[in-house]
């Protein structure tokens, strides 16, 4: 009967190849991120709180600033005009 390492996982993700693949597609999700909140020019918080972490085998885009959710998704403001979010994430997952 056939069996499978029960390494296998961490045997491929760190492969050259594989380790090489994931930080070029990162570096395309981060790209598209940092081209939609550079278009987002209010006190420059959003574009400053962004950043990459990579680890041997793992990679993630953050953005760390308070409003985020805010500015992402949408808000009204205390007179109640909707302000349309920028969907900064939601590039970076396509």
């Amino acid at each position: 009967m056939a069996s499978v390492n029960p390494r296998l996982d961490r045997l491929v993700a760190h492969m050259p190849e594989v380790t090489a693949e994931v930080r070029a597609e990162m570096a395309r999700r981060a790209a598209r991120v940092r081209a939609v909140v550079a278009a987002h020019v209010d006190s420059g918080a959003l574009s400053r709180s962004l950043s990459v972490e990579t680890n041997s085998v793992d990679s993630t885009v953050s953005i760390a600033d308070p409003n985020v959710l805010a500015i992402n998704y949408g808000h009204r403001t205390k007179s109640g005009r909707v302000v349309e979010g920028i969907h900064a994430i939601e590039a970076g997952m396509t």
